[in-house]
């Protein structure tokens, strides 16, 4: 105790001189460490958006050609879901800041109303997890043993029934904690869609199904069909959105 009591510590000056150097270290590193957090963010959006990319993809062999709200009965209008969503802020009964100019218009007779990306516009919207996870829709998708019930067909088979779950719920949020989107509307045309206008049964639709993430700013600002231009295709991605590409070209 008497060796302790004699020790001499650090003086005022220099703990004033060690706060200052640790100040100087760490404006210089934080810089550094927040674009290791900033390139963490965007690396976890793509490898999510991919996941989901390949899961819709496995989903509609099983079940094609569309998401729908009855499982069992065709790919309608009024039965085909036009956007899927995951969880995180804005999923479900949403209200994205989406701007206008994004509403997809010109479907026609070919969709229930404007497609968006807020789904106040329209209902039929459904979750990543219900249909990708769970299948606990009000009629579910068939699974194989029901469709075959004496042999179910081996290897990779399309339309052989919903043989899920395709992802690990949870989905989503993305790292700023908004929902990833899909349009899944371009999936496939409707069956009942007879309007002149892209999109119309034995025509096609001229855009893009992707993975959507509105990025740190949480709004959704890439144009639901892809591109702002009525016959352009591809996909013009807006603002600091993250965009992923499941099915291109013409449909």
């Amino acid at each position: 105790m008497r060796r302790l009591r004699n020790r001499a510590g650090l003086s005022l000056v220099e703990v004033t001189i060690m706060l200052l150097v640790l100040m100087l270290l760490a404006g210089v590193l934080a810089p550094s460490i927040m674009d290791f957090v900033r390139d963490a963010q965007w690396v976890k959006v793509k490898e999510d958006c991919e996941a989901i990319g390949i899961s819709v993809a496995r989903t509609m062999r099983d079940v094609p050609p569309c998401f729908r709200l009855v499982g069992t009965d065709a790919c309608t209008v009024d039965n085909r879901v036009d956007l899927l969503w995951s969880d995180g802020i804005t999923a479900g009964a949403i209200s994205p800041t989406s701007p206008a100019s994004t509403n997809y218009t010109l479907a026609g007779g070919n969709a229930t109303g404007p497609l968006n990306w807020d789904t106040n516009i329209t209902t039929q919207d459904g979750s990543m997890e219900q249909h990708m996870v769970r299948n606990d829709l009000l009629v579910p998708y068939p699974v194989p043993n029901v469709l075959y019930p004496r042999t179910v067909p081996a290897g990779p088979q399309q339309g052989t029934g919903w043989r899920g779950a395709y992802l690990s719920a949870p989905i989503g949020p993305d790292p700023w904690g908004g929902a990833y989107m899909v349009n899944s509307a371009f999936l496939s045309t409707a069956t009942d869609a007879y309007a002149e206008a892209e999109g119309r049964n034995g025509s096609s639709w001229n855009r893009d199904v992707f993975c959507l993430s509105g990025g740190p700013n949480r709004q959704y600002e890439t144009y639901f069909g892809g591109c702002l231009g009525t016959v352009q295709f591809g996909t013009c991605r807006e603002g600091d959105d993250f965009t992923f590409v499941i099915q291109g070209g013409t449909r």
